[in-house]
């Protein structure tokens, strides 16, 4: 999907190009928008590497994937229409201002990449420069507060610093350069209420004031929706003929029409493959690995690829409960600050027959931190279920360290500042035979401190590699677009 604002120019034959780089990356799951270089008047406006204080100016002649997170403004972005769909696409809070950064930064949370479009550039009119048509006084100050709002959503406290220190910057150049009286008293009005008003009261009152927005007429958009969320099941599979069709009917008969299932299969050797197609439903898409690349491997690959705003985990002998979705969808529906949530499981032998009713319960309480989880694994792999705006906070997986997929996953939505629910009924009956990959054996002391240390370690590279993403590589960022 292009989409474009009234005023932008495009090149000759734009279209075809974008056209040709979207069939080129069609199969690169991870890409979630394909953008040109726009300019204004030869001023590089977009794409921007995203900073703790600001963003920093791509070099114009940049292409292809660029580390960190990456925004454009929305006018001449082609977007992956699944990737908006995860997203949960436009928020109508931010109806005029800020929407190009909001949904930029869901498709970051989502783990989607912005591709750079080799030497494709456009030149668009941007109010915030435009000496011919500057920007209105009612529109300037949805702008304040767009920019707020969105800075206290997603920016952190640091951003909120510097976005603070910002306004104060801006006030003085409107003073020097003469903006007129109305202007300047608007953003000294924002620059004092970020100063004295708590971030929970900032937010009321723009919601507050966004209700009565034009985008909230009809009572359309996302506040007090209760759709059900569209659900991706991750499978890994590999040499599971005897069992995956049996676990993949107890998923089914649970998912909507719009639902799907990715079934990764690693290579396998046995006929894996040809019972999932037996089934013959249109919901599971069946992606096959050429060579054995691992269950981390084969995990990241089936996540990469879901279009779903909730993501459940599934190995490929077990057996879901008939609830398993609905209780775990109320869950999320209830408690709209959780964003991964872990259950307990019962285990059965190769015939189905109980072996244990609870895994976890004897293993002592659920915590989901990091320190933890380095003395007891706490969280079952085919348990996890999460929202899709913790992938960027989980992937990739690690590929070079002995670290187990289901620890990591849940370690990292706890360092990422996210919640963690544990619910203590077992809505998994998890099938421990010769072959599996989880519970044949007890592991050795060395494997088990070799594993332990590898989280570590692992966990440290992954927070290296994000804080290398805001070191400045080409200067500071630009100054203010200021009237």
């Amino acid at each position: 999907m292009l989409t474009l604002d009234q005023d932008p120019q495009l090149p000759p034959e734009f279209l075809l190009r974008m056209r040709a780089i979207a069939l080129r990356l069609k199969d690169v799951n991870e890409v979630g928008a394909i953008v040109p270089h726009l300019l204004s008047r030869g001023r590089l406006l977009s794409p921007v590497r995203i900073r703790p204080w600001g963003v920093t100016y791509l070099r114009r002649h940049t292409a292809g994937f660029a580390a960190g997170e990456i925004h454009a403004f929305n006018s001449a972005s082609l977007f992956r229409v699944r990737a908006l769909e995860q997203t949960d696409g436009c928020h109508p809070g931010f109806w005029l201002d800020y929407q190009d950064a909001y949904i930029y930064t869901k498709l970051h949370q989502c783990g989607r990449k912005v591709y750079i479009a080799e030497d494709l550039e456009v030149e668009h009119d941007l109010s915030l420069l435009s000496t011919s048509r500057p920007m209105e006084g009612e529109r300037f100050r949805n702008f304040l507060e767009a920019e707020s709002a969105y800075c206290d959503l997603y920016r952190g406290r640091i951003g909120g610093l510097f976005l603070t220190g910002r306004l104060l910057g801006r006030i003085w150049r409107q003073q020097r350069n003469g903006v007129d009286l109305a202007t300047r008293r608007l953003t000294r009005k924002q620059f004092l209420w970020r100063m004295f008003a708590t971030r929970k009261a900032r937010l009321h009152t723009w919601r507050s004031e966004m209700e009565r927005s034009p985008a909230s007429e009809g009572g359309s958009g996302q506040q007090g929706r209760e759709e059900r969320p569209a659900i991706s099941v991750c499978v890994a599979g590999y040499n599971g003929e005897r069992y995956i069709k049996a676990q993949l009917h107890s998923i089914l008969t649970q998912l909507a029409a719009s639902d799907e299932v990715i079934v990764v299969d690693d290579a396998s050797t046995d006929g894996t493959k040809e019972q999932v197609l037996s089934l013959g439903d249109s919901r599971i898409q069946l992606i096959e690995h050429t060579t054995n690349r691992g269950v981390s491997r084969t995990f990241e690959d089936a996540i990469r690829a879901a279009s779903g705003r909730i993501l459940f985990l599934s190995d490929q002998d077990d057996l879901w409960s008939p609830k398993k979705v609905a209780v775990i969808l109320e869950a999320f529906r209830s408690q709209p600050d959780v964003t991964l949530i872990a259950t307990d499981v019962s285990l059965i032998d190769s015939d189905g027959s109980l072996l244990a009713e609870s895994y976890f319960k004897p293993r002592g309480k659920f915590r989901p931190g990091l320190w933890a989880n380095l003395v007891r694994n706490r969280f079952g792999g085919c348990t996890l279920a999460f929202r899709s705006e913790v992938i960027g906070d989980i992937l990739p997986l690690p590929s070079k360290y002995d670290v187990l997929h289901d620890v990591w996953i849940g370690v990292r939505n706890s360092l990422s500042g996210h919640r963690t629910l544990y619910i203590p009924q077992p809505l998994v009956l998890n099938r421990r035979h010769g072959t599996t990959a989880t519970g044949k054996k007890t592991l050795t002391l060395r494997r088990r401190i070799r594993i332990r240390v590898h989280l570590l370690l692992a966990q440290a590279e992954f927070w290296i590699r994000g804080l290398a993403s805001w070191i400045p590589t080409q200067g500071w960022p630009q100054a203010d677009t200021d009237r």
